[in-house]
């Protein structure tokens, strides 16, 4: 966890890769902004959802929630519709907002 905060600047990334180990313990993405590459592994995944992912992921943001916010709220209604990979308790909850930017010349 502590390893991600070190990204001071993880906005506008893309993420191109999305990735699962075998046993389904964990989740890596692929990020690349210019010429530089990062990845970020969620290890020892108890469950996964990814919505409206499509073929340009522009990364707002990845942070940690707080139990008890409007958000931790909402990202555990959205995950109780997943399969659970592990019975282990989770100790983290993680959120990784993306966006789709636009340009117009009008």
């Amino acid at each position: 966890m502590n390893d991600l905060k070190s990204f001071t600047y993880i906005h506008d990334w893309y993420i191109d890769i999305l990735a699962v180990t075998d046993d389904g313990d964990s989740l890596t993405l692929g990020l690349k902004l210019d010429d530089r590459r990062a990845t970020v592994t969620f290890a020892e995944t108890t469950r996964c959802v990814i919505e409206h992912y499509g073929l340009l992921n522009i990364v707002y943001d990845i942070k940690f929630l707080e139990p008890g916010t409007p958000r931790y709220d909402q990202a555990l209604k959205a995950l109780e519709k997943s399969d659970r990979f592990s019975e282990k308790e989770p100790i983290h909850l993680a959120l990784v907002a993306a966006t789709v930017g636009v340009e117009n010349d009008r």
